[in-house]
């Protein structure tokens, strides 16, 4: 997805399918370099989203302990020393996307995945001990929070049945919180594809609160990751 200097969408977003039979990192680096050439974008400010899939995610107090093969970004700034949401991207992965990223001449760049882009757009949305999350693909992205803190993250394949149930979200909620001790959320913030039965108000329920970006189109789950991006 394109965006004109003054942060408008412009165009129609670019999507192209997913073909089996390579190594995983190889084809997503192809799909972008023809993602690219068909935008049309080089030398342009880019923000690259990727599925949570390709990272390992969790709950890490800085400062971080480099591992080898992996590249770590955060949540947290340089000096911060809160526990943050942690994701470790493999380097080759991350080195195949770099070299399109570069030969393309992009500037700017911003790889990251899903989650922490919508972290970055919404945590000013967040109330104190709200919990935030992420609905997409058929998978719950859960991170806890208490007095401002992120406490721990987990994360639940979704099944139809569940995004159909009222009380889906309330279960793996509660539990978490029976676990760690902490009391239970005022408000649990989702953004992405939050089924509309998760946020019907109804006693005894935990408050679920959907979040909706503006004037940006509709789309697949992959338009929803590129609105991620330019929403953050």
């Amino acid at each position: 997805m394109r965006r004109d200097r003054f942060g408008h969408h412009t165009g129609v977003p670019i999507e192209r399918s997913w073909q089996a039979g390579t190594s995983p990192e190889l084809l997503l680096a192809a799909q972008l370099q023809a993602a690219l050439d068909q935008a049309g974008c080089a030398g342009a400010r880019a923000t690259l989203v990727l599925s949570d899939d390709w990272f390992r995610l969790g709950i890490v107090t800085p400062p971080l302990t480099p591992v080898a093969g992996w590249i770590f970004q955060t949540s947290a700034g340089t000096r911060s020393r809160k526990p943050c949401l942690s994701a470790a991207l493999p380097v080759h992965v991350h080195s195949a996307l770099q070299d399109i990223l570069a030969r393309n001449r992009l500037r700017g760049v911003q790889l990251m995945p899903h989650c922490l882009a919508a972290w970055t757009r919404w945590q000013g949305e967040l109330d104190r001990d709200d919990w935030f999350g992420t609905v997409h693909d058929g998978r719950l992205m859960l991170i806890s929070r208490a007095n401002g803190k992120m406490i721990a993250l987990m994360q639940q394949s979704l099944t139809e049945d569940d995004m159909r149930m009222p009380d889906r979200l309330d279960r793996p909620v509660r539990t978490a919180s029976d676990r760690s001790g902490w009391p239970l959320p005022p408000r649990i913030v989702l953004c992405g594809e939050v089924p509309q039965p998760w946020t019907v108000a109804s006693p005894g329920r935990l408050v679920c609160i959907p979040l909706r970006e503006k004037n940006l189109p509709a789309g697949s789950l992959a338009v929803a990751l590129a609105q991620a991006g330019i929403a953050a």
